[in-house]
């Protein structure tokens, strides 16, 4: 006679002269076992950055020039701070200027009505945000319109133009003063 060994969790039964398997309830848990006392591998200690300010135009960057305390090959330095974290590039970095600059000028129209404004002296990168505030005329005849265009780091063109009091015809203002508010980016 063979032997025949049943793999069935929970053991088996005999019931209507063939073996069934049977199932146990479930248990209640068991009691949790003490902690470990074996320690695990200690990990390396971590590196902590060595920051450094860096002026970039008008912007104050901050830089990773060092990394300092770790074990392990040191990461690499060279990038920035961003808003998300390290960043390659200084153009994604963050500005750690608290105040934006923000400065009025003014330059006199020409023959056209175009006014030529110099905000060079700021020593920006990037251009900023130009507010044309109303012109200022020798003679008041009528409301001013003042339109901004070709804004770079250095200068803006401020064209104004005047409406006629009784016609209401938009024409070049020539000898007004152009008036803008230049706010840093």
């Amino acid at each position: 006679m063979m032997a025949v060994r049943m793999n069935v969790v929970g053991g088996a039964v005999q019931a209507e002269g063939r073996l069934q398997p049977f199932v146990a309830d479930k248990g209640d848990p068991g009691a949790p076992g003490a902690a470990s006392t074996i320690p695990g591998p200690e990990g390396n200690d971590g590196w902590t950055p060595v920051l450094s300010g860096e002026l970039d135009g008008t912007r104050t960057l901050i830089k990773v020039v060092d990394w300092t305390g770790g074990e392990g090959t040191k990461p690499a330095v060279g990038m920035y701070l961003g808003t998300t974290g390290y960043v390659a590039t200084k153009a994604l970095a963050f500005n750690f200027n608290a105040a934006k600059r923000v400065r009025a000028y003014a330059a006199v129209t020409n023959a056209s009505g175009v006014a030529t404004i110099n905000y060079n002296d700021l020593g920006l990168t990037a251009p900023p945000q130009i507010v044309a505030l109303p012109a200022t005329t020798p003679t008041l005849s009528g409301p001013t319109r003042s339109t901004v265009s070709a804004v770079t780091a250095t200068g803006c063109t401020v064209t104004v133009q005047q409406q006629a009091i009784l016609t209401g015809v938009l024409s070049f203002l020539v000898g007004a003063t152009a008036n803008v508010l230049v706010i840093e980016a």
